[in-house]
């Protein structure tokens, strides 16, 4: 005999064909954009090497470095493309290997939210009241205590005797 169908059970039929209609479209649809798309269908994912992010405490910014963690410390600042960054550095690592010596944070006046208190070789500051008056020199040592501005040096010796070094 044979089976009578009705036309519910039809239309129950046309529909699940036309849902695995639609699932095999997207799924072809998915291996296109992998393969000519993205074209990472054939690469293998074991080359990806994935760098971890830092953050470097030691490093402020102008519109931060008067609000630091700690109560007293000082503000180096001088361009990371100077030809005599390795002697700032030098002069900052003989103070720091010191015993009971202040934090020293890094300014970068390269960095772009630095660009504009670096001064020109001649209009550095020597006394400003806000932050917008600042104009850091070539190299510019600032003592910060409880987030003021209590000395400003611009002099190499100036700086080497205020941490105290040859």
């Amino acid at each position: 005999m044979k089976k009578q169908t009705t036309e519910e059970q039809m239309e129950v039929k046309r529909f699940i064909f036309v849902l695995l209609g639609l699932v095999i479209i997207l799924v072809g649809v998915y291996f296109f954009t992998r393969a000519f798309v993205t074209k990472d269908l054939t690469k293998q994912t074991s080359e990806v090497n994935y760098t971890e992010g830092q953050v470097n405490y030691n490093v402020a910014v102008v519109g931060t470095m008067l609000n630091r963690p700690a109560d007293e410390y000082y503000v180096a600042a001088f361009s990371s493309s100077d030809n005599d960054m390795a002697y700032y550095n030098t002069l900052i690592s003989k103070y720091t290997n010191k015993e009971k010596t202040l934090p020293v944070y890094y300014l970068d006046t390269d960095n772009a939210l630095n660009k504009d208190y670096v001064a020109k070789e001649e209009d550095a500051s020597t006394a400003f009241t806000t932050l917008e008056e600042l104009k850091l020199g070539k190299f510019t040592l600032l003592r910060v205590k409880n987030g003021k501005v209590t000395k400003y040096l611009t002099s190499e010796d100036k700086i080497k005797q205020e941490f105290d070094i040859e």
